[in-house]
């Protein structure tokens, strides 16, 4: 199913040098227009929008997507010749730090090794301001490098959070494989590790995805199978992969009480490499559903669990969000609602906070 419309912008209520989010006429009555692949526009002008995902009222939906604009077309050269959301009507050439013509590109002619470095692994977009507050916050010297893969949304523009990270100078943000948006762009996860560790020093590194995942109530149909992906690159890499579990006892659905089948299947069934799996230390009869579901991973020599007690680190993160000037949603819930969740998301930071 596809649908477009026409519609009129009636007021521009956010712009940044990446992206315009407009309030319009029609459809969602709110879209996002790409600067990288439309022309910018001010309030009155027309616009052709997608409106499928709101149509069909996915949680990928809220916002209309600018495919063109009626404005004089420009033509907007840049050095970069590697082509992100390749093939389609948004498909558009950046400056990727791996293309040939970038200055950086000898750093990838040298062999290279994370040599024991931690690398976070994240379902969930909604789990990065949670895991970078206590990096930022509380260890201020620290630099964070955030790579988001394709699984989910391609533009990191859509999200607020990342508005935000991309204005924090020891926060880098590279998108890969055909996501674009981020402070930096590269063709592979591989060397977007290489070039945060080798160029920007970076102390600690997050994998991620946009939001917008996928599932179908299938054992291997979602989004989050991509961290087996992940998983086995770090290790590939010398690093070691830190899995961060998807915790939950608010969700109604079945497979994603306790820990989620979104860690247990691809941690178990499809990572090839040693990983660790850090849990949070919960209420006796959560943890006791816990333990049952962590058999299939106990069986597994080259994965390793370990326990956290997050509660020290939980109080200084709420307090920290009772002041922080966006809400963090996950799965239709706002995140402190679901203690459970935070913990989840904790415990590996605890982990890597510590080593």
């Amino acid at each position: 199913m596809y649908q477009a419309l026409t519609v009129q912008v009636t007021k521009v209520i956010q712009k940044t040098k990446d992206f315009l989010k407009l309030e319009t006429n029609g459809g969602a009555r709110r879209a996002v227009l790409y600067l990288c692949c439309c022309e910018p526009v001010n309030v009155g002008d027309y616009i052709k929008v997608n409106t499928t995902a709101n149509l069909l009222g996915l949680g990928t939906g809220g916002w209309d997507i600018a495919i063109t604009t009626f404005q004089k077309k420009e033509k907007v050269f840049g050095e970069g010749h590697i082509m992100k959301a390749r093939y389609t009507p948004l498909q558009h050439s950046v400056f990727a730090i791996d293309s040939p013509e970038h200055p950086d590109h000898s750093i990838f002619q040298s062999s290279f090794s994370l040599q024991g470095k931690p690398v976070l692994l994240a379902e969930l977009h909604s789990m990065l301001p949670i895991i970078l507050l206590p990096f930022i916050h509380s260890h201020p010297y620290r630099n964070i490098g955030v790579i988001l893969s394709d699984e989910a949304s391609l533009a990191a523009g859509l999200s607020n959070h990342m508005t935000e990270w991309k204005q924090h100078d020891r926060i880098h943000i590279v998108t890969t494989g055909q996501a674009f948006g981020g402070t930096e762009e590269a063709v592979t996860i591989a060397n977007a590790i290489q070039w945060l560790v080798v160029k920007q020093n970076v102390d600690n590194i997050i994998i991620s995805m946009g939001p917008g995942t996928a599932g179908t109530a299938t054992p291997f149909g979602y989004s989050g199978m991509a961290l087996a992906n992940w998983s086995n690159i770090v290790g590939s890499l010398a690093g070691r992969p830190i899995w961060v579990p998807r915790i939950s006892f608010k969700d109604k659905r079945e497979r994603h009480i306790g820990l989620s089948h979104h860690t247990v299947t691809p941690l178990h069934q499809f990572t090839h490499v040693s990983s660790e799996l850090v849990l949070p230390q919960l209420k006796t009869e959560q943890q006791k559903i816990i333990e049952s579901q962590l058999t299939s991973l106990r069986q597994q020599e080259h994965i390793r669990l370990h326990y956290q007690n997050v509660n020290e680190l939980l109080e200084y993160w709420i307090a920290w969000y009772e002041n922080y000037a966006l809400e963090i949603h996950s799965m239709g819930t706002v995140v402190d609602d679901n203690v459970e969740f935070l913990k989840g998301v904790l415990a590996p930071v605890k982990y890597i906070l510590d080593l």
